[in-house]
């Protein structure tokens, strides 16, 4: 099956470690925390690359499982692809798709957000919407197998998580037309990425990629305004993520 995340890499310009030649805005600074960075994250990885390694990680999960030789070893491929899915301690998949939304929602209600973020804002959170729906049914699917005693009633509820978990990575078919996330019904994490990166592009003044600098040390006030920690602690002052 040909990877259709590949349409939505990421240019070399929006990669961590290239400096800015003057400070961001807070509205890129937002999004470069949805897209490419953010210090509270497995490997400082932006929230939308999070998601997308945890529905990769659901997916094989589920495919072992549905290759287990018994019970034992479906139950717990199961279990391993529901943390991916669902877990509020790891940035699960659907923890991490939502915090991207947060962000870019973050992003357009900045005082110096474009017209073009702040269209997009609502849009990317309606479209979040699938992939969350997939994770929890993921996670009751996941409830039934801890529960089974049959092998073959579980791989009947495997083989539909395989399916959810396959969706969530490349978008689902409901049409059955051959084309993955035609619609945002059937968006996976690859066509939401695709969709931020576009954001992007459409950016004018152009974006640029955000420091490291920034991207760690942006900090919310106890009175909501954003600002840059100059003692670069990172962390945030009124718990920011």
């Amino acid at each position: 099956m040909r990877d259709l995340r590949g349409a939505a890499l990421i240019p070399a310009a929006l990669l961590l470690g290239c400096v800015t030649a003057r400070p961001p805005t807070i509205a890129h600074v937002h999004i470069g925390h949805a897209l490419t960075g953010v210090h509270i994250t497995p490997g400082h990885k932006g929230y939308v690359l999070v998601a997308e390694q945890r529905a990769d990680e659901s997916l094989a999960a589920a495919k072992s499982a549905a290759a287990a030789a018994n019970l034992a070893e479906l139950k717990a491929a199961i279990s391993a692809s529901a943390r991916a899915t669902d877990d509020n301690d790891n940035f699960g998949l659907k923890q991490s798709i939502t915090l991207a939304a947060n962000h870019i929602s973050f992003a357009a209600t900045s005082a110096d957000a474009s017209a073009n973020v702040i269209a997009f804002a609502p849009v990317f959170k309606s479209d979040i919407a699938a992939v969350v729906a997939r994770c929890d049914y993921i996670d009751l699917l996941a409830k039934d197998v801890a529960a089974s005693s049959d092998l073959k009633e579980a791989l009947a509820s495997t083989r539909e998580i395989v399916k959810a978990a396959t969706a969530n990575v490349l978008g689902d078919d409901s049409t059955g037309a051959g084309v993955r996330g035609a619609t945002p019904a059937d968006y996976g994490v690859a066509q939401l990425r695709d969709e931020l990166v576009a954001m992007i592009g459409r950016e004018n003044p152009p974006y640029r990629t955000v420091d490291e600098w920034y991207l760690f040390n942006l900090v919310r006030l106890p009175n909501g305004l954003w600002v840059f920690d100059k003692l670069g602690r990172g962390g945030n002052i009124d718990g920011y993520k």
